[in-house]
């Protein structure tokens, strides 16, 4: 850090004059706004700002004339940084916290809100403010560090994603650098109206940096925005601004395109927007609760069965054993849509409940819809391992129709292969079972996890002949081609 000393040193060269200078007479608003365009000014601002004969309301006003300063070859933010750090304490502390009115209403901008224009972005001086009230922080105290954090947020809310990169600062780099107490106050920007990308930066910024008590404020504040977007006050709105965009376009607004457009971008809202920002903060009960709660809707319709897919993707990682009987109602159901189907088995995985393998193992068993017993096979491996591979093996469906494509043999061999212990002993034993694909499981598990040991055993298959069935396998396919494969895999993973 730079010392007062230092700083006066900085500024000697000028020194001698300002001093001669201001003795003559007194310094007033009208100097500083006339320095802000001279060649010496932002010397004789800063000059002013550090010298404690003049009183705090004109060393305010010299630190804010810096702000304000339109310069291409001075910057006016450097200058405000280095002279705080050549400020004492308390000094430092009496002109920041009166800086603090005109920051916030330089970042609020125009008070006529029809002037602003958002699509034209913030003004200079605006931009300016933001910067100056972030490197304020560093030296304010407590009470106007938290007013500063709030201001600078609330900058960023009115627009998040057209000012996440304005200025020398991005957002996501200032919620970072302040912390807990950013992440609070985003909580209290969120709303139905913002753009599907702010909502789920918020969400997502919240979500590492919050506290507990923020993470659940947020998590109940989208809860609410996905119910609001749900209703039709929400979809009123969006009529509204797709007329008032039509008119501003010279186009004249028919209503039955109105309604359309404005159903599918409320759609738009709910997923790409609300439920994924729902992720983030899904390890809360209330949000987890509600995505199970729209992944359970029953309808078919083409935006809500998306719905329902975008709802458990969300869940991901975050559901809980409370939540097993419905996500397995969803997956063994018949009725349930093949996407929605296929997450809801994603989530009992992630559950990794004993409790799921029963139910299962009628899929596993079935003969004839390949998917769904590969599905439920998989899921039965990566969470009964090592203690039902017996049972798994007595359990898949044998007979002269009965078909396995190469994919799924794999699937539950690369299951097999992610047990701790490696399962090697049940591999070893169904090289020799009296079907065909269970040998292929256990060749593809040695291609994964053999060592120097297997190689005689898998040899032994070379010679078998029998054919292999289902789709993806060539007309030629053996066992023992199969075997063949293996054994060059292995042996050149060995090397």
């Amino acid at each position: 850090m730079i010392s007062r000393r230092n700083f006066e040193r900085t500024y000697q060269s000028i020194g001698l004059c300002i001093l001669i200078t201001f003795s003559a007479c007194k310094i007033t608003s009208d100097d500083l706004n006339t320095w802000k365009g001279t060649v010496k000014g932002p010397g004789k601002i800063v000059a002013v700002l550090l010298t404690e004969k003049y009183d705090v309301a004109l060393r305010t006003e010299a630190a804010m004339a810096l702000i304000k300063m339109e310069r291409q070859d001075v910057d006016g933010i450097a200058e405000l940084q280095r002279a705080m750090q050549g400020l004492d304490e308390e000094s430092r502390n009496q002109i920041i916290a009166g800086m603090l009115p005109e920051l916030e209403k330089i970042m609020r901008g125009p008070a006529d809100s029809k002037s602003r224009d958002l699509d034209s972005g913030p003004s200079a001086v605006e931009i300016r403010a933001k910067d100056a009230s972030f490197l304020l922080v560093t030296f304010a105290d407590q009470k106007s560090r938290e007013k500063l954090t709030r201001a600078i947020i609330n900058w960023y809310v009115v627009d998040f994603q057209g000012r996440n990169l304005t200025g020398n600062y991005s957002a996501e780099q200032i919620v970072r650098a302040l912390g807990a107490p950013a992440a609070t106050i985003l909580t209290e920007a969120l709303s139905a109206k913002l753009t599907q990308q702010t909502t789920i930066k918020i969400a997502e910024l919240v979500s590492q940096l919050g506290t507990d008590a923020a993470k659940e404020k947020a998590g109940i504040a989208l809860i609410k925005i996905e119910n609001e977007m749900e209703s039709e006050g929400f979809l009123q709105w969006l009529r509204d601004e797709i007329s008032k965009q039509m008119v501003e376009s010279k186009e004249k607004p028919d209503s039955s395109v109105v309604d359309k457009a404005a159903e599918l971008n409320r759609h738009k809202f709910i997923v790409d927007g609300a439920i994924p920002a729902m992720k983030y903060l899904a390890s809360q009960k209330a949000v987890a609760d509600r995505l199970i709660e729209i992944a359970s809707n029953a309808s078919s319709e083409a935006r809500i069965v998306e719905r329902r897919v975008c709802a458990l993707q969300a869940l991901e990682g975050s559901a809980t054993k409370e939540h097993l009987e419905k996500l397995l109602s969803l997956a063994l159901s018949a009725e349930t849509p093949v996407a929605v189907r296929d997450y809801a088995f994603d989530r009992v995985g992630d559950i990794r409940s004993p409790e799921a393998i029963p139910p299962m193992w009628p899929l596993v068993q079935d003969a004839k819809n390949q998917r769904l017993r590969w599905r439920a096979g998989e899921l039965v491996l990566a969470i009964g391992e090592q203690n039902i591979l017996e049972q798994f093996f007595s359990a898949l469906p044998s007979g002269r129709e009965v078909t396995y494509e190469p994919e799924e043999l794999e699937g539950y061999a690369v299951r097999m292969s992610q047990m701790n212990p490696l399962p090697v002993d049940v591999a070893r034993a169904q090289l020799s079972s009296p079907y065909w694909w269970n040998r292929v499981i256990a060749l593809n598990f040695f291609e994964r996890r053999g060592t120097k040991d297997d190689v005689a055993r898998l040899k032994k298959l070379l010679k078998d002949d029998t054919k292999v069935q289902g789709k993806g396998w060539k007309a030629e396919d053996t066992v023992g081609k199969v075997a063949e494969r293996t054994l060059e895999a292995l042996q050149e993973r060995l090397k």
